[in-house]
Parts: C-alpha cells; sequence; structure tokens
C-alpha cells in the first residue's frame, strides 16, 4: 500500500508518464504520408486513409471568440463530414482590429502575435512573441484537433503586403509599426518591402532572424498536435521581387521549419509544401488542362524542392493536372481554394454553389486529391448571411451541408484506397465528366454534368466500364446519388475487367461503388 503523503508525488509521477504517452501516441499516429517518394503517395491520420474536405474561416487565428465563434464553426463542420480548414496566422494588426470590428467583437478582446511596446501603441518589438496570442494560438488548433479537423496551416501570406490601407500599413514588419531597426530598408518606396524576401541574400541579419523566429515558433506550438500541414507561403507569386533571391529565402525559411521540427519531433515526418499558383511554369498564368510545369520554371522549382512533401497549387484545378503532376513529381497534389476548371470559386456562402461544390470535391476525390477546402469567402454580396461577413452559425445555411455527409459515408465505405488507380474507363455512359478508379478488390466510378452546369437530367441508361483492375469474380455494386445517398444495391459479374450496370436517370451526378462479394 503507497503511504498517503506519497500520493501527490505518486499522483505526479503518473501524470508526467501518461502526458508523456499520449504525446508519444500523438506523434507515432496523426497525419502521415504513405507510400512517400512513389506516384501513389497518399494521406493517412492515425494510421487510416485519409479524406479531408471542408470551409471555413482563414481568419480563425485573427480573432477573439466574440467576433469568430471558431468552435460554433467546429462543431457544425464536425457534425457534418467536414474535417478541413485552411487559414493563417495574422501579419497585420489594421486587419485583426478591421476583423473584430466587422463582427461584432471588442477591440478590448484582440491580441497580436509579438508585444507591444506599450499596450495600445500599435508599436511593436519583432523580437518579443506575445505569448498570450500564441496560447490562445494553440488552444484554437487543439480544439480542432478534437473535432478531428485537419488544418492547411498557411506559415506566412504574402498578400499582406498589399497596399490597400489595411494590409502593408498595418503590417508588423513595415517600419512605422514596429521599433526595430533592421526593418528600415522595407520602408519608402512599394518595391522595398519585397525585400523581405532578400533579406538572406542582402545578409540582414536581423530581418532573417525575425523572420526564422516566426516560422519556428508555428512549429514549436503546433509539431504535437497532429493535424497540422504546413504551407510555407500563401500567394508569394503577386507579391515577390526578384526571384534568384527569394529562392536564397525559400531555401532558408524551409530550412528553419523542417530543422525546428526535426529538433521536436523523432517519430513523425513534417508534412511541408509551398503554394506554387501563378508563378511562371505555363504560357498563362494558370495552367490549362494537361499541361505540365516547364522543366527549371519557379513552379517546377518549387515542386522539386527535396524539403517540400506535396504539391499545393492555389490558381485554376484541373483533374488531369491533378494525375499528371502527381506522376511526374511523386507527391501528392492539394487543390488550393475551390478554383474550379471553369475559373471560379465555389463558397459554402453562396447558397446556390451547393451542386457545383459537391461536384468539384467528388471529382478531385476521383483525382486522388486528399486534402480540399472549399472557399468560404463570400463572392456575391447579396449572397451573405445577415449580419456579421464571418461570426455567423453556418448551419442551414447551404444544403452544401448534407451533401458532405453523403461524401463523407461515400470515403468512408472505401476497403482498397492506398490501392486504387486510374485504371479503367467509361466506354459508355452518361455524363461530361467521367472518372474511373480500381484496383483488384474494390472500384469506383463517378459521372456529373460539366463544370457550372447544374440542374442536367440524365434518363437512365447502361454504364460500360471497361480495363478495370477487378479481378474475376462477383461484387456488390451500390449506386449512389451524391445529393442524397445510395438508391440501389446490387451483386454484378465482371470479367476480364469489363462490367455494364444499368442506372437510375439522375440529376446533375452519379456514382457505383464496387466491393468483393465473401463466399
Amino acid at each position: 500500500m503507497v503511504p498517503t503523503h506519497s500520493l501527490p508525488g505518486v499522483l505526479a509521477i503518473l501524470s508526467l508518464l501518461f502526458a508523456t504517452h499520449s504525446l508519444a501516441a500523438s506523434n507515432a499516429a496523426g497525419l502521415r504520408l504513405a507510400k512517400v517518394a512513389t506516384d501513389k503517395v497518399y494521406f493517412t491520420y492515425n494510421e487510416e486513409p485519409l479524406l479531408s474536405f471542408g470551409g471555413g474561416s482563414d481568419f480563425i487565428f485573427y480573432a477573439a471568440p466574440d467576433a469568430y465563434d471558431y468552435q460554433r464553426w467546429a462543431d457544425w463542420a464536425a457534425q457534418h463530414g467536414i474535417n478541413h480548414i485552411r487559414a493563417y496566422p495574422p501579419l497585420s494588426w489594421k486587419h485583426i482590429e478591421k476583423l473584430t470590428q466587422e463582427n461584432g467583437g471588442s477591440l478590448s478582446n484582440v491580441l497580436f502575435p509579438y508585444l507591444q511596446t506599450q499596450p495600445g501603441s500599435r508599436q511593436f518589438d519583432l523580437t518579443q512573441f506575445n505569448q498570450a496570442y500564441w496560447e490562445r494560438f494553440r488552444r484554437q488548433c487543439q480544439y480542432l484537433e478534437s473535432k478531428g479537423i485537419i488544418i492547411h496551416l498557411l506559415m506566412w501570406n504574402g498578400w499582406q503586403l498589399r497596399d490597400n490601407g489595411l494590409d502593408w500599413q498595418g503590417h508588423f514588419f513595415n517600419p512605422q509599426n514596429n521599433i526595430n531597426s533592421f526593418t528600415n530598408p522595407l520602408g519608402g518606396d512599394p518595391a522595398n518591402r519585397l525585400k523581405l524576401y532578400h533579406c538572406v541574400v542582402d545578409r540582414n541579419r536581423g530581418l532573417v532572424k525575425a523572420q526564422e523566429a516566426w516560422f519556428r515558433k508555428l512549429i514549436e506550438v503546433t509539431h504535437d498536435l497532429g493535424n497540422v500541414y504546413y504551407d510555407l507561403v500563401h500567394e508569394i507569386a503577386e507579391h515577390r521581387g526578384s526571384w534568384p533571391e527569394t529562392q536564397a529565402w525559400i531555401d532558408a525559411m524551409a530550412q528553419q521549419v523542417r530543422s525546428r521540427w526535426a529538433e521536436l519531433v523523432s517519430n513523425r515526418p513534417i508534412i511541408l509544401g509551398m503554394d506554387a499558383g501563378g508563378l511562371a511554369g505555363f504560357p498563362r498564368t494558370s495552367a490549362r488542362r494537361g499541361e505540365i510545369p516547364r522543366a527549371g520554371s519557379p513552379v517546377d522549382w518549387i515542386f522539386t524542392r527535396p524539403y517540400f512533401d506535396v504539391l499545393i497549387y492555389g490558381k485554376v484545378h484541373h483533374v488531369t493536372n491533378a494525375k499528371q503532376w502527381r506522376k511526374r513529381y511523386k507527391k501528392p497534389y492539394i487543390p488550393q481554394e475551390s478554383w474550379d476548371d471553369n475559373s471560379i470559386k465555389w463558397s459554402y456562402r453562396v447558397p446556390a454553389h451547393r451542386v457545383h461544390a459537391r461536384k468539384y470535391f467528388w471529382k478531385f476525390m476521383m483525382a486522388k486529391c486528399q486534402q480540399m477546402d472549399l472557399y468560404y469567402k463570400p463572392r456575391d454580396r447579396a449572397d451573405n448571411p445577415p449580419g456579421a461577413a464571418h461570426n455567423y452559425d453556418p448551419r442551414g445555411w447551404s444544403e452544401f451541408e448534407e451533401d458532405a455527409l453523403v461524401l463523407r459515408e461515400f470515403w468512408d465505405s472505401f476497403v482498397d484506397y492506398p490501392d486504387l488507380w486510374f485504371q479503367g474507363e467509361v466506354q459508355s455512359g452518361p455524363g461530361d465528366h467521367q472518372y474511373v478508379l480500381s484496383s483488384k478488390r474494390e472500384a469506383v466510378a463517378y459521372c456529373s454534368s460539366e463544370s457550372g452546369e447544374k440542374h442536367v437530367l440524365y434518363e437512365s441508361r447502361n454504364l460500360e466500364l471497361r480495363g478495370l483492375a477487378l479481378a474475376d469474380a462477383d461484387y456488390q455494386v451500390e449506386v449512389v446519388r451524391p445529393s442524397v445517398g445510395a438508391v440501389e444495391t446490387r451483386t454484378v459479374s465482371v470479367k476480364n475487367g469489363a462490367v455494364d450496370i444499368p442506372l437510375p436517370s439522375f440529376t446533375d451526378d452519379i456514382a457505383v461503388h464496387f466491393r468483393g462479394v465473401r463466399p
């Protein structure tokens, strides 16, 4: 029996052991890549294949709960099969204040990543982090983790160099907003602010160290959570200077991210990428269907960096590119922002986008994309919900939330995702978009109307599939309407990779799922 006076010490030891075990378990599981360095590389979460999709405020880390109730959004998302957000920490104090005021929050509750020299001065010391901000940041990440929500963390957002009275004017690295002399070269001519990315070549050691500290801080507060992957810079293409100088900066900052991770985590690799959208690599700003980045171009340079594990692209997305780039670079493709192949971004904030958003997620799931965010920002002011632009209850705003449940149930029914591949084709069947994945024991086909179209009625007809990887056998086939769920189940025989499936009439899209029948 343990003496009573020893219980506090024993309990403390047990608590420490439990915490250590929990941390080790989190590090050992969490978000990972499997089949790395092959064209079949895929995401896992807690050792299971992962489909992470959804939307949510990319300003979650800007505001206090009175200005953005992130828990309400996270709870809603988790209840509807949605498990993904794309978000960035703030780089402009003015943007924080504007978001707070527009969403019913109090300026007395705002927190900034850096300490002010005096309360309310809006003068910051870039060598001193504000611990209160980073504690709140971590609590937010932890809450999302508790709901099974994956965070695509945009570590640095390039668009906050914009000249709009809000972003650069409130930027912590604008010399007008801090007491650090190493930011002085960034002032004056608007072109000077781009020296943020030249500081490594310019040997501005103070500026380099301050930015390195920012990236290291983000790793320090998230490394043990298991639900975060990292995007070094978001939208650098529109706001950068000389590319050779910028390359040196990317090398240096990526090295800081990876080295700090290695110091803190020994048994789980980091997942790091960088948005290459808009960088030179194609005849136009955005890649066209079937285009491979030009060898040696900035896009190709980003995609070939050994310290980047994923392909992040923030412009127009094509299924063909998602497949071809995966095969070329042997990294998974992440279509950042729901920018469809018809150059429209679909949004949860526009109820009329329901069908388009649903079809977007389904077709890129069929392209073996596992991390997809729905653009949540208002694209049409007339369609905004009443009241605050961000601090509102998303429940019931768009019927897409019901479609999300169907997609989640469909994904959860997969039995052989790691081996599903682009094998098989629709020889004859409905739809303008037709996609097939198959393995020796499972197959999926999806047919839909063209991007941007909806309420397209298809009469009942046969779906003729050829070239499937399925072994000759009997299979249970589930016919699914992505708007409502499964509508039919039948048993069919597959021989020589061929099968014909009678489809009912449907509107806009339909899917079929083959699974083996037990003898």
